[in-house]
């Protein structure tokens, strides 16, 4: 009796495996569902719903793993599993390399970062031009202002870290992004054409994005002209990949010498917006 009841209980399985199934209905609600939950009622007091499965906290999601950079060990087999976390309210997906939420806060999530208000002015980040050609600097931002700055996409480098390349951003999470810097410059030099300076958005160390913005349309600048200039564009970053910010001058015959400086002020940020 039990060895006919394992076998008819293996064939219906079997059956099940190569059906569709419905819940609350005769028939499914899509020829392409292969499990479906119907609700008939149209009233609060017989309508149904389908509970999935719950965790209080991050730290309870399958995979988790404190020592990882995104929190997670990475399983390509488990793509697209779903559970809801209670502690933020909110269903969350596995990628193949972490959970995140189906729903965002209004405004999606963004990072914003700036420069330090605190340093010095021979510390700017500076480029000087002559006849012969412009040099190029990297921008180095963190989070310094605690109004605006915020990094809800966790993709700041750590502050406090010396090194030559200011690589200010890592993503943790491979998708497409819009990226707005816009850079307070404060020249000095003596040219009868427009100073004329280079943004450039590099990824892994190569040029990404660059726009070459005139700071000034009148003739004869003399020392002291500010402006703030903005570049935006979208660009996809992978889980891993780097980018930072350089601004290089433009130089042109009628260029006796041009300072460039970076200005540490509110006109001068970058924001990263995950879409």
């Amino acid at each position: 009796m039990i060895k006919k009841t394992y076998i008819f209980t293996l064939l219906l399985i079997a059956s099940i495996s190569f059906s569709q199934v419905t819940v609350g209905s005769n028939a499914s609600s899509s020829a392409n569902a292969m499990f479906s939950v119907v609700n008939k009622e149209d009233n609060a007091a017989k309508s149904k719903g389908m509970m999935i499965p719950t965790v209080n906290y991050e730290t309870e999601l399958p995979l988790y793993n404190a020592i990882q950079p995104d929190h997670f060990n990475d399983d390509p087999g488990m793509q697209g599993m779903i559970l809801y976390r209670k502690d933020i309210k909110r269903v969350v997906v596995y990628d193949g390399e972490k959970w995140k939420p189906t729903f965002y806060e209004s405004g999606g999530r963004t990072t914003r970062a700036s420069m330090n208000p605190a340093m010095a002015e021979s510390d700017f980040p500076s480029v000087t031009c002559v006849l012969i050609g412009c040099g190029e600097k990297d921008v180095p931002f963190g989070f310094y202002d605690n109004t605006q700055d915020m990094d809800k996409l966790g993709i700041i480098n750590p502050q406090g870290i010396v090194n030559s390349n200011f690589n200010n951003f890592t993503f943790k999470e491979s998708g497409l992004y819009r990226v707005l810097i816009s850079l307070k410059v404060k020249t000095s030099g003596i040219h009868v054409s427009p100073p004329t300076i280079s943004f450039r958005a590099l990824k892994n160390g190569n040029v990404l994005a660059r726009n070459d913005i005139a700071l000034n349309e009148a003739i004869l600048i003399t020392a002291g002209a500010n402006r703030v200039g903005t570049m935006e564009f979208l660009s996809m970053f992978d889980k891993g990949d780097q980018l930072k910010v350089q601004v290089s001058g433009g130089v042109s015959i009628l260029t006796v010498a041009d300072v460039y400086k970076i200005v540490p002020t509110d006109g001068t940020f970058i924001s990263i917006e995950k879409l």
